[in-house]
């Protein structure tokens, strides 16, 4: 799975983004390849923002990115 292409201001936090996002989807039944993608949407938003909390995404967020 390819990760949106974006400009990186702070990655702290991504990785815990990525991982809650993956947690959610598998856990609300999405297949393991839709899963990964939101999830590293999830990652590469939080990278965007300077901060761990601020950078926390929303649903939304995530999926605005992804198109």
């Amino acid at each position: 799975v390819r990760p949106p292409q974006v400009r990186a201001v702070d990655t702290t936090g991504a990785g815990d983004s990525f991982c809650a996002a993956l947690a959610v989807a598998l856990a609300e039944g999405t297949g393991y390849a839709q899963a990964v993608r939101f999830a590293c949407g999830a990652g590469a938003h939080a990278a965007t923002i300077r901060g761990a909390e601020p950078g926390l995404p929303t649903r939304a967020q995530v999926q605005a990115l992804l198109g």
